[in-house]
């Protein structure tokens, strides 16, 4: 047969596109300066690494690896790691995961934790900080729960042809006042008792802008749509963060300045933060360097990365395993990947070992194949589904037997054929300007051609990765998911028949009835049972291929202070934003 060149070894780095992001340390270093302060004590804690005392005043300029394309992460076009990262200083989140995947509420909005108060059917009491608001003389209340209920529903009665990134809200049955005017009370219908109910995001957008633009989002659910796309087109003038934007320009850069009205415990030092867009970290770099940027907490690193900053006097930096997975993704509507058959044949023919040898293990040693879709490796819960099935060796013979027992074969060039004597050949797809991007869609189209499909390589900008999967558009795709330490919501959004992020529109009712079940489960460790289960599942469909938890940096000047990475929230190292300063002489 004829078979594929095998990919030169010039290209290294960190492989997959990115879309969203526990560990060791592995990998770090730090400016030449031998007394210079940076990510040193990361390894051990990671919690408090690189703090100290803030200067009075100053400004940071921030570099993000990417684009995005609209203000509103409610959708699911938007819900990328770049919209995650540059609406972070004005979202308001009900809390975070530290380092230790410990959840910090957030005090500015809340006075304490939410409080289960009734367990059938399941009730959640939050408490706002009397002094919550939304940075424009405008209370939170009320009104802003049920407005996010309405968005995040799914619920075409609530809004029309919505696509929220998760449909979080599609079980909640009311929400109302409590005993005294600052405390909201979410009630969930009897398909909802999550373990996890702790952490649903109850807040998105201010519903009072959205009576201002006069939209009926209450009444009409035509309105509330078209609120959904105001929040994402305009500029936001709001924040119930510790930062207010002055200047943006969307999928550019937002200059941001402190919010006067925040309400949150930490006291706000900067005079000016500025998140600006660039189109590599190779960029990033240069711009740092040059003295115009003064950090980035990029989801790709490369060994020539690497390399790059241990030569750079003026800059700290670690390297160390992010939020993010990487995997592949098969659409199940394509004509030939619609036969789980085939499916699982082109998994057993890709080789993990080999990708990650090639790209991941130039930047980080011991980069290990992830083998739950759900769990770390090092994760207490964790479960190895992959190994036994053969998904991810690069076992072509495997692969052809199974190929060959539901009727497969191969013409005189070697071209695998259906059972009906059609060539079966479909894309792969990728998000272009990195060579550890091209290295490995190189090697999978390899390992593909062992077993006679020919793969056609279509790359596409990064700045299109949320639409190109919103649209569904491609037959493979290499990306990944950052999330926080929790598995409910991930598996509804990953997974789920109806949700708009199940991009590949896998449609399994027994599947279905998992994710339905694991909402339903208020024990945690029964709920882990479960989530096994649902991986399990999700290989048996052989929809997803795990690859690894990815390798990524932090990286800063030596006048930072109180900036660090954070493996178990989606905004890494802005995650606690109000606390970055300039240090103290």
């Amino acid at each position: 047969m004829l078979r594929a060149r095998r990919p030169g070894t010039g290209a290294i780095g960190t492989g997959a596109a990115l879309v969203m992001i526990l560990g060791a340390t592995t990998a770090c270093g730090q400016g030449q300066g031998a007394g210079d302060p940076g990510f040193e004590d990361c390894a051990s804690d990671p919690v408090s690494c690189n703090s100290g005392e803030r200067a009075d005043g100053g400004e940071i300029t921030w570099g993000i690896d990417g684009s995005w394309t609209g203000w509103n992460p409610n959708l699911s076009a938007e819900y990328t790691v770049y919209t995650l990262q540059v609406t972070a200083p004005y979202w308001p989140a009900v809390g975070q995961f530290d380092q230790n995947a410990d959840f910090v509420v957030n005090d500015a909005i809340f006075s304490g934790d939410p409080v289960l108060v009734n367990e059938h059917p399941m009730q959640v009491e939050y408490t706002l900080n009397p002094d919550a608001n939304w940075g424009d003389g405008n209370p939170i209340g009320i009104d802003d729960f049920t407005y996010t209920w309405y968005a995040r529903s799914g619920n075409p009665a609530l809004c029309q042809d919505c696509t929220p990134a998760a449909a979080t809200a599609a079980d909640v049955a009311s929400i109302e006042e409590g005993a005294t005017a600052d405390k909201i009370v979410i009630t969930y219908s009897d398909e909802y008792a999550s373990s996890e109910w702790k952490y649903e995001p109850v807040l998105s957008n201010p519903s009072h802008i959205a009576d201002e633009q006069g939209l009926d989002w209450r009444g009409d659910p035509a309105a509330m749509a078209a609120a959904e796309t105001y929040f994402s087109q305009a500029i936001p003038t709001w924040s119930a963060g510790p930062f207010k934007i002055d200047d943006a320009a969307t999928g550019d850069y937002a200059i941001f300045k402190p919010n006067a009205d925040w309400a949150g415990s930490t006291e706000v030092t900067l005079d000016k933060l500025t998140l600006k867009s660039f189109d590599s970290l190779e960029s990033i770099i240069t711009e740092i360097r040059q003295g115009n940027v003064d950090g980035s907490s990029p989801g790709n690193i490369s060994a020539e990365n690497v390399v790059q900053l241990v030569g750079e006097s003026g800059i700290d930096f670690n390297v160390d395993r992010g939020p993010l997975w990487h995997h592949i993704d098969i659409n199940v509507n394509n004509e030939f990947l619609s036969d789980p058959v085939l499916r699982t044949a082109v998994f057993q023919a890709i080789d993990v070992e080999e990708i990650i040898a090639r790209t991941y293990a130039n930047v980080q040693s011991d980069a290990a194949r992830k083998l739950n879709h759900l769990y770390r490796n090092d994760s207490a819960n964790f479960q190895d589904h992959l190994t036994a099935t053969g998904q991810g060796a690069g076992d072509t013979e495997q692969a052809r037997d199974g190929l060959t027992e539901a009727g497969y074969t191969w013409d005189g060039d070697g071209k695998l054929l259906d059972p009906d004597g059609k060539q079966v050949v479909f894309n792969y797809r990728y998000a272009d300007g990195s060579d550890d991007r091209q290295t490995m869609a190189d090697l999978v189209a390899f390992n593909l051609a062992d077993i006679g499909i020919d793969v056609e390589l279509k790359s596409f900008p990064a700045a299109d990765l949320g639409p190109t999967l919103d649209g569904s558009e491609f037959d493979m795709v290499a990306f990944g998911w950052t999330s926080q330490p929790v598995i409910v919501n991930s598996a509804r959004q990953f997974w789920a028949s109806d949700a708009p992020t199940n991009y590949g529109r896998l449609n399994d009712p027994e599947l279905d009835d998992l994710i339905d079940a694991l909402a339903l489960e208020p024990d945690p460790a029964k709920a882990a049972e479960i989530g096994n289960r649902i991986a399990e599942q999700v290989v048996d469909d052989a929809y997803q291929l795990p690859l690894v938890n990815t390798p990524v940096a932090i990286i800063a000047t030596p006048e930072l202070v109180n900036v660090r990475d954070n493996w178990a929230s989606q905004q890494r190292a802005l995650y606690n934003v109000a606390e970055w300063g300039l240090r103290a002489e």
